[in-house]
């Protein structure tokens, strides 16, 4: 009922955005369902007036009404100014865009994604077609110099530019810290992993991370000890499964957080007292974002530019970086004093340059133009 309600507002929504340019972003979801939940996650954003760090949010942060449309459906380009589409790595989501594109290649926004992900799913004939989709599309935006550079290679030609991304420093601070917040400030609470996980391409190996941690609680006095909350979350039932099994958490105790709306992480982060996250692929770096914004300190990896801008030093290699159990343990130490070390702590002045959303949001606009 209530998604049926937020589809019907979005359409209301739509109707009224006169003078917008339209603007259609292909979902890759093959369901009306999977299509009714992106349209309703944004509806719901626009009434927040909260903004979405994500590449579905970026044809509204144009200026925009945007149009999802489900992977496979047709539709008439003619009645869009622009299409956008992300790289994937399935046939159909391929050759969806590349039809859509036909009569005019200029309108299509090719979007890439963490070369990791589509390197470990494409077959031949996907790499051949998203080799065509990129030198054929108007335009091939990236997130970072990484992604940009794996486009071009494949593209065989400088195709990629890397684009600001809609983070929203004034938003994310204002929210994380409208929480009351803890009612015992005695307790430290650290987010451990977003998302921890134990199965699949992206494994990132969380029961070294639970190894470092015991190890530095160990070398504190039992009273700082009993003070510390761990928090960790994850995306898939795979991963929820492989926790259970594995024991995860039993060593150190660690709460397995649901997923939360964008508003209520927001929150919840605002209310930790740390962040480690250790992803095995050069991600977006969204938590590194939120837990910046929020002045956070924290530990992340150096393979994600993001991390690299807002926490340059406060970084491990990998997951299973032998220097993590050195970072954990100065981290902790840190915060039973109540001052953590200055190396983590994010770049204030980075992070508000990075969330700068009316800035970001213009230099954008002359890009596409």
């Amino acid at each position: 009922m209530v998604f049926t309600q937020l589809l019907q507002l979005s359409n209301v929504m739509l109707r009224i955005s006169n003078g917008k340019p339209a603007y259609a972003f292909i979902t890759m979801g093959d369901t009306r369902w999977r299509n009714l939940k992106a349209r309703a996650k944004y509806t719901l954003m626009r009434l927040q007036r909260v903004v979405y760090p994500d590449a579905y949010f970026i044809p509204a942060w144009l200026g925009g009404r945007v149009k999802f449309i489900p992977l496979g459906k047709r539709t008439n380009p003619d009645r869009y100014a622009r299409l956008f589409s992300e790289l994937h790595a399935g046939i159909r989501q391929l050759e969806h865009p590349l039809a859509l594109m036909e009569r005019d290649p200029w309108k299509m926004i090719l979007i890439i994604g963490p070369p990791e992900i589509f390197k470990s799913y494409a077959s031949p004939e996907a790499w051949e077609l998203a080799r065509r989709l990129l030198q054929e599309a108007g335009q091939v935006w990236a997130y970072c110099q990484q992604a940009a550079d794996f486009a071009n290679e494949l593209a065989g030609g400088a195709v990629a530019r890397v684009i600001p991304w809609p983070f929203d420093y004034e938003t994310t601070h204002r929210i994380g810290f409208g929480s009351p917040g803890s009612n015992d400030r005695r307790l430290i609470k650290v987010l451990i992993g977003v998302p921890l996980q134990f199965v699949g391409i992206a494994a990132n190996e969380p029961a070294f991370l639970e190894d470092c941690l015991a190890a530095a609680l160990t070398a504190l006095p039992i009273g700082d000890r009993e003070r510390f909350q761990f928090f960790g979350m994850v995306y898939t039932k795979d991963d929820a499964l492989a926790w259970r099994q594995s024991g995860f958490g039993k060593k150190i105790g660690v709460t397995l957080e649901p997923k939360k709306l964008y508003t209520t992480f927001l929150r919840f982060v605002g209310d930790c007292d740390a962040v480690i996250t250790l992803p095995r692929f050069s991600v977006l770096g969204r938590i590194a974002f939120v837990a910046a914004a929020l002045d956070k300190p924290g530990i992340f990896t150096a393979n994600v530019e993001l991390h690299r801008r807002l926490y340059p030093h406060s970084l491990v290699a990998s997951s299973i970086d032998p220097s993590l159990k050195e970072s954990v343990r100065d981290l902790l130490s840190g915060l039973a004093c109540g001052q953590p070390p200055a190396r983590f702590l994010p770049d204030a002045a980075a992070a508000r340059e990075v969330g700068d959303l009316t800035n970001n949001g213009a230099l954008l606009r002359r890009l596409l133009n």
